[in-house]
């Protein structure tokens, strides 16, 4: 599997159980502030993050970039990886 598919599965698998989403309700292209995460649930990202893929996100990625997509953050994940 594509790394980058293998990130967004385990990413919106997360979003889709915190909040109460169906995979369908989500897109790459879907801003983070329309799912309308709470702080718990970046928390929440942040250790999936770490414990799943070996990347750190901060609170400070998320704060500089208020318009980031679901896709965009996958592919930070991804490209920490590397």
């Amino acid at each position: 599997m594509e790394k980058y598919q293998q990130v967004y599965d385990t990413v919106t698998e997360m979003i889709c159980d915190a909040k109460d989403l169906e995979m369908s309700d989500l897109s790459p292209e879907m801003p983070l502030h329309q799912l309308k995460l709470d702080s718990l649930d970046y928390v929440e990202l942040m250790v999936l993050a770490k414990r799943e893929f070996g990347a750190t996100l901060t609170a400070e990625m998320f704060i500089d970039k208020p318009n980031m997509t679901l896709g965009e953050l996958c592919q930070s994940l991804v490209d920490a990886q590397q």
